[in-house]
């Protein structure tokens, strides 16, 4: 290296000690001050270390609460604890969920599941049917008061075009919920009437403490229509509804609920729409069904293909025990297992059958006709593989229960064992014959209907066989009265637990409620107010004087000529002043009662008492 270059490499390493030295001072100069900063906190400090004490172990230097200081927060929390123990709550499970109006693809619920919650409000457990099936109400008897606002003319599509911010703010569970109106019912009928049998709730509260399904038996004759392509006969009406429903032949009915929770397969909106998109109707178009709707049982085995469990046999059997459709069935995927045990089904069987399900299909709905009744054991699965769906279906296990346990289905070889004395599905590797099991089928169906409603369910009370010293099962004579009052009110059963209903109606709601002067007779008051405005102050000035106030008034009658907007300021107006009179711990419930062209909306609200005040 030469002298220049490592003159030049000296002055550089001068440079850098120079300016490294620099920066060290600066350094120590903000250190310094940063010091001087905290100096006075920390002597602060020292001065209150003095002050400090161990509590449960650790230094504190927080006031200590000694005398009446002491005992005044002590009672503050034990006050703001025991009001978080009596403040009902109401909360919604899975099914309430997917009707929420804030989902894109909804499941509607139905109106008596709106009915269920308020009887549940105002009896709770000892209510004959419960709201478990889409939500839990908590400490109901810590209720203060329930007002139920009920308007007609509008409806959900109305809320989503144009929905009020206080509303969304104060009723923050709102749901879709089946229109009566599309299925030619009224809101006011579907609230209050309760298609119950007095002696039967009576016994059944005293043994069970609960009705299962009880409620929705009325929902067959009418909710089906806005959910099926269902042709309304002319001569239709609810008095007509309400005699059918004493016959045992539709009372067996599922419901469209109970067809929701048993997993059949029905096209209700939302994602059952969506789940079931690809399934075939059975008809085109349906008619009512009535008390000479033809039964016809189905039976179908299943094999097991690359795409699942696939329809491989089925046999249609008619109420004469006749067998009128009958065929065997080749899958377009390629079968995995036979599962013969099971099925009945071999290779052999299958090796020359060209029947495929599209063709069971077509034959099914050219022989069933549009009012049909299907019988048969856990018959959604049978209907599942066969890719269709049908409005009207009586289970087999559904309607015999030896469990004690809507759950716990009884097999339908022990059901015919048990009720018919025929020992079926004992033909060991050779598998079921389906023909057998849908004569077994139809058969309980047929046992049921002469013997009566509550026969063969322990749940509602029914009479089983006995086993004779022969070894045969023997039916006992049921003799309780075929023929009982299948009809009752929420009126009624709220007064029957000492609660108070008030209704308030303008002219053309209450003359729905007056089609049945026996609901009207059990409420504790009955006013009809001449315009909306009328109807609600007598609603408001009712609200804290009884246990449930119905205020109902039809909103189109006031408001036509009026944009949607407007509409639904008037709605929200209206749900404002009334929800202003729902005490501490009261229940309020909005429903907007939907149109024949769109969904009911019912938005429900419990005014709690404002906790974080204990909290200073």
């Amino acid at each position: 290296m030469s002298e220049v270059q490592s003159s030049k490499s000296q002055k550089r390493m001068e440079s850098k000690k120079r300016k490294i030295k620099a920066f060290l001072e600066v350094a120590k100069l903000n250190d310094d001050e940063k010091e001087d900063a905290k100096r006075p906190k920390l002597e602060e400090k020292a001065e209150d270390a003095t002050e400090r004490k161990v509590v449960n172990g650790r230094l504190t230097d927080k006031p200590l609460l000694e005398g009446e200081e002491y005992e005044e927060l002590k009672k503050r929390l034990k006050e703001r604890k025991k009001l978080l123990t009596q403040i009902p709550d109401f909360r919604l499970k899975s099914v309430g969920e997917l009707a929420n109006v804030e989902r894109e693809k909804r499941t509607p619920l139905f109106m008596s599941d709106i009915q269920s919650l308020l009887l549940y409000c105002i009896c709770g457990d000892r209510a004959p049917y419960q709201p478990h099936r889409w939500c839990t109400m908590q400490k109901w008897n810590r209720l203060t008061n329930i007002i139920c606002l009920v308007l007609d003319g509008v409806g959900l599509d109305d809320f989503t075009s144009s929905p009020p911010p206080w509303m969304v703010k104060h009723l923050p569970n709102s749901l879709e919920v089946v229109s009566p109106s599309s299925y030619q019912a009224s809101t006011a009928a579907e609230l209050a009437l309760l298609p119950l049998s007095g002696k039967i709730k009576e016994n059944i509260i005293k043994k069970f403490g609960s009705l299962e399904s009880a409620l929705e038996r009325h929902e067959v004759f009418k909710a089906f229509r806005s959910i099926y392509p269902v042709k309304v006969q002319e001569d239709s009406n609810d008095e007509k509804v309400a005699d059918m429903r004493d016959s045992n032949k539709l009372r067996l009915l599922l419901s469209a609920t109970q067809m929701i929770e048993e997993n059949y397969p029905i096209p209700l909106k939302g994602e059952l729409e969506d789940r079931f998109k690809d399934y075939v109707l059975t008809k085109d178009e349906y008619e009512e069904v009535h008390l000479g709707s033809p039964m016809f049982s189905v039976d179908c085995e299943m094999c097991y293909t690359l795409a699942g469990m696939e329809l491989t046999r089925i046999c249609v059997v008619n109420e004469k025990g006749s067998v009128v459709y009958h065929s065997l069935v080749k899958p377009h995927n390629d079968i995995v297992s036979y599962v013969t045990k099971y099925s009945g089904i071999t290779s052999e069987m299958l090796e020359n059958v060209e029947t495929r399900l599209e063709d069971v299909q077509q034959s099914l709905r050219d022989l069933l006709p549009p009012d049909a009744i299907l019988v048969g054991q856990s018959l959604n699965s049978d209907l599942s593989a066969l890719r269709m769906s049908h409005p009207y279906i009586i289970d087999t296990s559904v309607v015999y229960n030896l469990t004690g346990d809507r759950r716990r289905k009884s097999k339908l070889s022990v059901l015919a064992h048990l009720f018919l004395n025929k020992q079926i599905q004992d033909g060991g590797k050779m598998g079921h014959n389906p023909e057998e099991d849908a004569l077994a089928a139809m058969n309980l169906v047929l046992l049921k209907l002469d013997k009566g409603y509550e026969f063969g369910d322990v749940m509602l009370g029914g009479l089983v066989p006995e086993m004779t010293e022969e070894g045969v099962n023997v039916v006992p004579e049921d003799t309780l009265d075929k023929r009982q009052n299948m009809m009752t009110s929420i009126f009624k059963t709220a007064k029957q637990q000492e609660r108070t209903v008030a209704i308030v109606a303008d002219h053309v709601s209450m003359d729905e409620y007056e089609k049945f002067p026996a609901l009207i007779a059990e409420a504790a008051l009955v006013s009809r107010g001449n315009c909306m405005d009328e109807v609600v102050k007598m609603g408001c000035d009712n609200a804290v004087m009884h246990n449930l106030t119905i205020c109902h008034a039809n909103v189109r009658e006031e408001t036509d000529g009026m944009t949607t907007e407007q509409v639904m300021g008037r709605v929200k107006k209206i749900a404002k002043k009334m929800f202003g009179f729902t005490s501490q711990n009261g229940m309020f419930m909005l429903v907007l009662g939907g149109t024949s062209t769109q969904n009911a909306m019912v938005s429900i609200a419990v005014n709690k008492p404002d906790v974080k005040s204990f909290r200073s």
